[in-house]
């Protein structure tokens, strides 16, 4: 088990992931070494509808102007599903070529057991350092990981650790930024898992808890200016009640709410 209090959603064994590749509508799992071009993840019996839950928070972020993975439902023989695309890929015609990825957690040395900040894993202080330092874009790349970094409070994702940051290398461009989101699932919908978040926002961890003076301890820990990250957290709260319709997904099961 992930995470020594509370239970995670980000267990071992919690959810498969199966590398396939997709092409003109087809699922194919791809042999050989040649490189998959979607993840396909299928449902989890003890977290009902946890498939649409992460579809509608991943379009609900490409709705508001955040990168993001495109991702898109299925379902097969009753088994529901959702499909992210691989933006560690390049793809020119028929042509599938690998990007090299390292998610913050390798960047730092830090290992993959390790994840959340309570247990040695990185904080949100370290995440912004660790943009200055990689980045080759790093002012954009700040202003995307603090969007990133609210947008998961707002959308009650308390499992937003470590390695669901990444970077993307592009040796051909040698560039390094920020990769898109991924891995955006609204936690706080499952009673059962915990109300802790992965990396603490200002000093707190309980997302109950998180007030407008902890992003300010926020800004001052990451180096970023107070009155930016004051303005930006009701500005992407705003947004998201406004996304909320473009990203709907329609499921008897759930819907999900903004921390607002």
């Amino acid at each position: 088990m992930a995470g020594e209090e509370g239970i995670r959603l980000s267990l071992a064994g919690a959810q498969d992931k199966i590398a396939v590749h997709v092409a003109e509508g087809k699922i194919s799992v791809p042999l050989n070494g040649a490189p998959s071009t979607h993840i396909l993840k299928p449902a989890i019996a003890h977290f009902e509808g946890v498939v649409f839950n992460e579809a509608r928070c991943m379009k609900l972020a490409t709705a508001i102007g955040l990168s993001a993975a495109g991702v898109a439902t299925g379902n097969t023989d009753g088994i529901d599903y959702l499909l992210v695309e691989r933006y560690d890929r390049k793809i020119t015609g028929d042509t599938v070529k690998r990007l090299h990825q390292e998610d913050f957690c390798q960047a730092l040395a830090i290992p993959s057991e390790i994840k959340y900040q309570s247990e040695g894993g990185p904080s949100l202080k370290d995440c912004f350092a660790l943009v200055r330092q990689v980045s080759s874009a790093p002012v954009l790349d700040l202003q995307r990981l603090l969007d990133a970094v609210i947008f998961n409070y707002l959308v009650g994702n308390n499992d937003a650790h470590g390695k669901n940051f990444s970077f993307i290398y592009d040796h051909e461009a040698k560039t390094a930024r920020l990769a898109p989101l991924y891995d955006i699932v609204c936690t706080a919908w499952y009673p059962e898992l915990s109300k802790k978040m992965a990396m603490k926002i200002g000093g707190e961890y309980n997302c109950n808890m998180v007030l407008p003076r902890h992003f300010e301890k926020l800004a001052a820990e990451a180096g970023l200016a107070k009155p930016l990250v004051r303005r930006r957290v009701p500005e992407l709260a705003e947004a998201v009640m406004t996304g909320l319709e473009k990203a709907a997904i329609e499921h008897p099961v759930f819907l999900i709410t903004a921390h607002l």
